[in-house]
């Protein structure tokens, strides 16, 4: 819960810095748009832990909802659903397969490079929600997020918190590349999370398409 607090204290004096650094007044705009992404992922693990997580190709897509608070400053919310594969490196390689949901909201300094085109970078809070986790240990099959009635735990948490990291370009036509790194600040174990932490991370390349500019 205090991690939590940190990252949402965080997007609040990003909020604070975008609104104090408006270099003009103008009229609050309004544009979105569809997102497409392959993603990477896999868990920083503790080093106690004798195991290795390994990256390997996913898919995410979703929309996103741009304000632009000035000519230079904008705040970006995106909605995203993933589909995410890792590698757990412990007398083979074992698999872990991932669907969820990510919400996570920017604040974005824009680079105007004249003729429409633009540059972003920018940083903030995200939220993760998983609806399924599974993981193939030889032939043997296992629900992550399944409650053990003998401790009353899961495997694996199903939401977690962290900082997410983005950049891109946008052509006058409105469609965007994009590059994205984040990492939890959360250990997504729940069984063993005395002994052993599990931090996910992802880094993502896309394309977007922003409409109402």
């Amino acid at each position: 819960m205090r991690k939590k607090h940190v990252v949402l204290w965080v997007f609040l004096l990003c909020l604070a810095l975008v609104a104090q650094a408006q270099d003009e007044p103008r009229k609050l705009k309004v544009s979105g748009g569809p997102k497409v992404e392959l993603n990477m992922s896999k868990y920083f693990l503790s080093r106690n832990s004798g195991v290795e997580s390994v990256m390997r190709l996913g898919v995410t897509a979703g929309g996103f909802l741009q304000l632009d608070v000035s000519s230079h400053f904008v705040v970006r919310g995106e909605l995203l659903y993933h589909y995410k594969n890792s590698y757990i490196k412990q007398a083979g390689n074992n698999r872990i397969r991932y669907w969820g949901m990510e919400i996570p909201i920017y604040a974005m300094y824009v680079w105007n490079c004249g003729r429409g085109h633009r540059i972003y970078l920018g940083a903030g809070p995200y939220t993760e929600f998983g609806f399924s986790a599974t993981a193939w240990f030889g032939d043997k099959k296992i629900d992550l997020y399944a409650i053990d009635p003998q401790n009353d735990v899961s495997a694996m948490r199903d939401s977690n918190t962290g900082f997410a990291f983005a950049a891109g370009y946008e052509m006058p036509c409105g469609l965007q590349l994009n590059v994205t790194y984040k990492i939890s600040i959360s250990n997504v174990l729940d069984a063993n999370s005395n002994k052993f932490s599990f931090y996910p991370m992802t880094t993502s390349f896309g394309i977007a398409y922003r409409f109402g500019k």
